[in-house]
């Protein structure tokens, strides 16, 4: 995981400006450290905010529980939703390595909301003991990076979500491609098996008609299930009623 996390560059994504989570968790973090530093003064009364702050602690560990839940599920999803044929075509024609550019994100995720629980917690126990306060330029940095990161795991999990639907529309493209060169190849083995069995029809005198009888014969023998269907197809296919 680690591996992966560090090869596609992953902790970027906590300082990306060009991605909508960071804008978003940046302004928001300024919103909020505005309304409880300047209108709440939290640091001054802390003691009054300590157990709505434990409650809401508790709350967001809750939360991180079920999104880990959607980054192990969509990492599931992920590798179970593509084939090995839809991988090799997928390689093909994708030189940026989507899927395990997508995985690498959800891992993130999980590593993020993980850690996030861990603090979480240290914090509730902070906050529940008789530890003296810090300085308010500490309070400060903690209270935003905290605020940030939360922030961050949301708009990062519904980012996840819309990779998710681009990876169900290239599976559904990759698809329709292996459809078509399917349909070529199999158009294909039908020209060369026709000329085959035309070959050795002529080299060997036999009518069509008895070709068609003897395959029939093999039909009746076989333990091909939609017998008659089968043998309706050959008939119409060689023109023998």
């Amino acid at each position: 995981m680690f591996s992966r996390i560090f090869s596609y560059q992953r902790y970027r994504d906590f300082y990306s400006w060009k991605s909508l989570e960071v804008r978003f968790s940046f302004v928001l973090t300024v919103v909020f450290y505005l309304i409880f530093f300047n209108m709440l003064n939290l640091y001054e009364n802390i003691s009054m905010y300590l157990e709505s702050l434990r409650d809401v602690l508790l709350c967001i560990i809750a939360g991180d529980f079920g999104l880990l839940g959607m980054s192990l599920a969509g990492m599931a999803i992920i590798t179970s939703l593509f084939t090995p044929e839809t991988v090799k075509i997928i390689s093909k024609i994708d030189k940026n390595d989507t899927i395990n550019r997508i995985l690498s994100s959800f891992e993130f995720s999980a590593l993020n909301i993980v850690l996030q629980i861990i603090y979480m917690l240290l914090l509730f126990f902070v906050l529940s003991s008789n530890i003296p306060p810090i300085q308010k330029i500490f309070f400060s940095c903690i209270f935003i990076i905290i605020v940030y990161h939360i922030f961050f795991n949301l708009f990062y999990i519904l980012a996840l979500i819309g990779n998710c639907i681009k990876l169900n529309s290239i599976k559904n493209t990759c698809e329709k491609v292996n459809k078509v060169d399917k349909s070529i190849s199999d158009i294909a083995n039908e020209v060369r098996i026709d000329y085959l069995i035309a070959a050795i029809l002529n080299e060997k005198n036999i009518k069509r008609w008895e070709f068609v009888d003897k395959l029939d014969g093999m039909i009746d023998t076989s333990n091909i299930k939609e017998k008659e269907e089968v043998k309706d197809y050959l008939h119409n296919y060689y023109g023998v009623k």
